[in-house]
């Protein structure tokens, strides 16, 4: 997987840096997100808590993949918020059991 930077914002303003990139990766799938947010913690010396990938699209008939990537001073708030807010997710209950009827004495004396 080879990583070409197309462009390279600093935004001061929300302590993160955001980049545009090109991925060539011939002969072999898609990158998944963590494998480049693995790669571009490594490159910038940062945590992976600091890297989060907006999103990865491939160009059709080619091993080449765009992505943007916003690489943070701090670790995110809102991948912190996730987290939480899949903890709190309620357990799924299991299906209900259907009461059985209970036939009335009218029924009950037809069926015979």
């Amino acid at each position: 997987m080879e990583i070409e930077i197309i462009d390279d914002k600093e935004n001061a303003l929300l302590k993160r840096r955001e980049l545009k990139l090109r991925i060539k990766h011939p002969q072999s799938p898609t990158p998944k997100k963590q494998d480049l947010v693995k790669e571009m913690a490594a490159k910038y010396s940062v945590s992976e808590d600091h890297v989060i990938v907006d999103y990865i699209f491939t160009k059709k008939g080619v091993n080449e993949s765009d992505a943007k990537v916003k690489i943070y001073q701090e670790p995110p708030k809102i991948r912190i918020k996730k987290k939480k807010a899949e903890e709190k997710k309620p357990q799924e209950k299991p299906a209900e059991e259907k009461p059985k009827e209970i036939k009335s004495e009218a029924q009950a004396g037809e069926a015979k």
